[in-house]
């Protein structure tokens, strides 16, 4: 594990023999500039990585949820994102190269430390994402970005998620580029700008100074047009709002947490199946959704020890899933306890690849050795 943040993510193990950390291992191992491209040691921190980078005008755009806390070995495990997934996609696409210990201690390399590489099959897409259920991530190359030189976030306000909706869509058919785009409730919203605890769109912009006014006047017109009430935060207000819906969780009652992932275009259809289906359920439930990637995050408190809420809790995130696979779409529960998950498998139904994930777990950990029983499936 990195830092622990997602000790919580995934099926109750089978056993637990140890907990190794990566924590220690915390170097910038090589870092070109010129090239865009860096090496690390799975430990190093997003933060103090981004610092050192920060002279460079660079940076890796990933916001996971507790980004303050979180590895770069840990992200690429669990290709974790956030809502800059929507302007710079997920840290998968970041990874160029790896260094892998397997469980029976043999070292493998996948990818290099070049943006382009050798053709075959690609390790990385492998690894990333895999929980360390493959093997242990001890090195990670990634290809940086440029960090952007302003940002603003534009927050549209609405009594209805209607007007929102059409605001989010003609921002998406539009020719502005944000870098994330997301729908937050009144309950999330009471945290996030305590004045305004509304239903709102956050849209926040990431570019040069130029492009960065040019795209907030536009957002303003179209505001206008839909006679919707908003609010501008420049730079480190910007940022400040941002850091604080990463770290929502914990600022608010989060016994539960779901992620549900449908096509974009269905994105507030399932923030509303969400509140019919969970809405009673849970304390001060909060929800934001990206509708430029169809993620919706739902969270909330729970009456610990309540079985009945706790059986009632399961049977909603059931019904859930029953309706979104019509539909392609897939609920993942990223926290509950323990006794939610002896109910339901977190990871849900994943169709027709679990023969080859099966395969893949049998070929690369035959023993059982990490993370027993916490993937898909009890894998």
């Amino acid at each position: 594990m990195g830092s622990g943040r997602r000790l919580s993510f995934g099926n109750l193990p089978e056993r637990v023999d140890i907990l190794l950390s990566t924590r220690r291992m915390n170097r910038i191992l090589e870092y070109e500039p010129a090239d865009l491209t860096a090496s690390v040691e799975a430990g190093c921190a997003l933060e103090a990585f981004n610092r050192a980078a920060l002279p460079h005008r660079q940076w890796l755009p990933f916001d996971p949820p507790d980004a303050d806390r979180a590895t770069l070995g840990g992200i690429a495990a669990a290709d974790d994102f956030g809502p800059l997934r929507h302007g710079y996609g997920r840290p998968r696409d970041s990874v160029i190269g790896l260094e892998v210990v397997q469980a029976d201690g043999t070292r493998i390399r996948a990818g290099g430390r070049v943006v382009k590489n050798v053709t075959g099959y690609d390790l990385n897409k492998l690894f990333v994402g895999s929980f360390g259920t493959l093997g242990v991530l001890v090195r990670v190359n990634f290809k940086l970005r440029p960090s952007p030189e302003a940002e603003a976030t534009i927050l549209f306000f609405d009594s209805g998620w209607e007007r929102l909706e059409a605001g989010a869509r003609q921002i998406l058919q539009s020719e502005l580029l944000p870098a994330a785009l997301v729908f937050a409730n009144e309950e999330a919203m009471s945290v996030l700008l305590p004045d305004h605890p509304r239903k709102a769109l956050l849209v926040r912009f990431l570019e040069t100074a130029p492009a960065v006014v040019y795209q907030v006047e536009r957002a303003k017109a179209l505001a206008h047009s839909l006679a919707v009430e908003l609010v501008e935060l420049k730079d480190e207000a910007s940022r400040s709002i941002w850091e604080k819906l990463g770290r929502l969780h914990r600022l608010l009652p989060t016994d539960l947490r779901l992620r549900l992932s449908v096509l974009p275009a269905r994105t507030v259809e399932a923030l509303w199946a969400s509140e019919r289906a969970l809405g009673e359920k849970l304390a001060r439930l909060h929800i934001l959704a990206q509708p430029g990637t169809g993620i919706v995050h739902i969270g909330g408190g729970l009456a610990i020890g309540e079985e009945h809420i706790l059986s009632s809790c399961a049977q909603a995130i059931l019904h859930l899933r029953m309706m979104w696979a019509a539909h392609r779409g897939r609920v993942i529960v990223e926290h509950a306890p323990p006794e939610i998950k002896r109910y339901v498998d977190v990871w849900g139904d994943v169709g027709t690849s679990l023969p080859l994930m099966r395969a893949l777990k049998h070929a690369f950990d035959p023993k059982r050795i990490l993370s027993p029983g916490r993937f898909v499936a009890g894998l």
